[in-house]
Order: C-alpha cells, then sequence, then structure tokens
C-alpha cells in the first residue's frame, strides 16, 4: 500500500504474508522526489513502526520556522544535525522560543531508515523535506511540499498501521 505521490512524498508498507501475529513484519519506505529512502527489502516490524510513529505525528503542524527555508538546503541540513548531535546550538537564534529542533527529524526510529537523516522544516505555505543518506556526500533527495503535505501522508500510514494493529490483536 502506498500514501501519498510517489514523484513527491509517500510512505510504502506491505505487511508480510506470514506477519508474525501483532508483531506485524512487513516492509516500509520513504519515496522522496521519486528516490527510496530507507531499506525497504530489509523488513521490520511493522507494530514498531507504528509505536515509533506517535512522536512524530504528534509534531504534525509543529516544525514552522520559516527562516530555516531560506536557507541553502546544505545549511539548513547542517544546522539541524548539529543541534540535534549537541555539537552546535546556532540554530536556536532562528527557532521561536521553546521550539525543539528534534521536531524537525521526520526518521522513523526503526532499523530500516537507520542509513538515513531526515529532516522536515515549514513553512507558512510549504516545506522543504531534505534527506541525506549516512555516509554520502550530497544532500538528496531534497523535495519541497505544500505545508501539511508531509502530515496528511503520514497521518494516512498511520491510521492504516494502527487498524491492522488492532486487528491482529482481536
Amino acid at each position: 500500500m502506498r500514501f501519498g505521490i510517489t514523484d513527491r512524498f509517500s510512505i510504502e508498507i506491505v505487511l508480510d504474508r506470514v506477519s508474525g501475529g501483532d508483531w506485524l513484519f512487513g516492509k516500509i519506505c520513504y519515496w522522496v522526489n521519486g528516490v527510496e529512502v530507507g531499506n525497504f527489502d530489509e523488513g521490520t516490524s511493522l507494530r514498531d513502526v507504528l509505536f515509533m510513529m506517535t512522536t512524530i505525528v504528534a509534531d504534525g503542524s509543529h516544525r514552522i520556522c520559516p527562516k530555516l527555508l531560506e536557507f541553502s538546503n546544505e545549511k539548513t541540513f547542517s544546522l539541524i544535525c548539529n543541534a540535534l548531535d549537541d555539537e552546535d546550538e546556532t540554530i536556536y537564534q532562528y527557532l521561536p522560543e521553546d521550539f525543539q529542533p528534534a521536531r524537525f527529524d521526520i526518521r522513523i526510529p526503526v532499523d530500516v531508515f537507520d542509513d538515513w537523516k531526515i529532516f522536515l522544516v515549514e513553512g507558512e505555505f510549504d516545506a522543504k523535506l531534505i534527506c541525506r543518506r549516512l555516509g554520502a556526500g550530497d544532500i538528496e533527495p531534497v523535495v519541497m511540499l505544500r505545508q501539511g503535505e508531509f502530515d496528511d501522508v503520514l497521518r494516512q500510514a498511520y491510521d492504516y498501521l494502527d487498524n491492522i494493529y488492532k486487528l491482529a490483536q482481536s
């Protein structure tokens, strides 16, 4: 099942034929600007994905920082990455008070996404989704979305997994 538009942003989820009951073994990846982000072929527990998505879903519409959209992809990526790694606090001069940079991190923290850093910064009308595979030189892929587009797709995927999980428990 694919949610969203692959050439912009989508989430692909496939439940294994033998899913292990409520473990929900299967596959997941993001598609960003037509590029697969994550290791879809590796497979994972989609139950764990569901649980780990909760924070990202809750952060919906709370990633607004127009100033970061004005910067180059590299600068935006570096500011966020350095803040999350506690290497530099420069980003805080561009953020609203009490804003946590972790909100920008939209990588689902499960094994199939371990090789990626994935950030989303939103403005009033648009958003920039920036990805980098660990060890790669270039920031790629990058896509401009409309504000809230990522959250809409994420919510659809979350609801789908939640319904499957509830069925597996009954």
